[in-house]
């Protein structure tokens, strides 16, 4: 079946006559009058004789895609489980309703509509994993999770940006460029950046830095700092927010002797 709408003649029961005989392989097909008809459509040729008799085994129904002057074009004999055939000249072409229709307009349908009628907005999971280790963490690992919330008629602009890092093991020394860098698949700019650790910061503050193509987004004093005995520091105090596709962000551990097990440093950006 093809997925597309059959358009209908412009008011109900049209019907007018062949303009010259046809073989059962033309594909351009003459009428007498085609006043109403649209396209693309389907019509029946033969449903019955001048003398109102059903003729179902000369009834052949045809697809159109066009119409120039008189002529119906494109067309495809023998739709609707009919066969092409020969036709006498004057014999009655009519609009009447054929499984052509109803197949094609269901196949339509489905296309963008479930069973049940709902519309079917998406099939995919709108979550980007790059150098993902998998389903669950299980090493050090570099994400980039993008969210979609849907709350409006309409959505305007990049999907939110949440780059991640996944840091696996006890830190208590510095350490540069803890993982590979991460590209950003598209501009924008940050709006806060999170640190959380698995266990409370041993010692003196456990310090983090996130550079952008080497070199830190934070002002001096100003980089996130988990104080001795905490678990979690959250900032907006980002010197360098904005970013360009391709720009590529690394993490470092700049301790100042703290002390760390299994830490999250991830990042809001739009």
């Amino acid at each position: 079946m093809t997925a597309r709408l059959i358009r209908a003649a412009t008011s109900n029961a049209f019907s007018t006559t062949l303009n010259g005989s046809l073989n059962d392989s033309v594909t351009t097909i003459t009428l007498t009058s085609v006043t109403g008809l649209q396209a693309p459509g389907v019509t029946v040729i033969d449903r019955e004789d001048g003398s109102g008799t059903a003729t179902p085994t000369k009834r052949e129904f045809v697809s159109y895609t066009g119409i120039s002057g008189s002529d119906l074009t494109g067309v495809t004999r023998g739709v609707a489980g009919s066969t092409a055939q020969s036709h006498s000249s004057g014999a009655l072409v009519e609009e009447t309703m054929s499984v052509t229709h109803w197949n094609d307009l269901y196949d339509f349908l489905t296309a963008e509509h479930t069973l049940a009628g709902l519309h079917i907005i998406s099939t995919a999971t709108i979550t980007t994993h790059l150098m993902a280790s998998g389903a669950s963490i299980t090493s050090s690992d570099i994400r980039i999770l993008r969210s979609l919330n849907v709350s409006g008629a309409s959505l305007t602009g990049p999907f939110p940006l949440n780059p991640a890092w996944f840091l696996i093991g006890s830190f208590s020394g510095p350490t540069t460029q803890i993982l590979p860098a991460l590209p950003m698949p598209q501009a924008g700019g940050f709006d806060y950046i999170n640190v959380l650790t698995r266990t409370v910061a041993s010692g003196a503050s456990a310090i983090i830095d996130i550079n952008k193509n080497g070199t830190s987004i934070f002002d001096a004093g100003t980089r996130p700092s988990i104080a001795g005995g905490g678990t979690f520091v959250s900032t907006a105090s980002i010197a360098t927010k904005g970013f360009a596709i391709g720009d590529r962000l690394t993490v470092d551990y700049d301790t100042t002797g703290g002390l760390i097990t299994d830490f999250m440093v991830s990042g809001r950006a739009r």
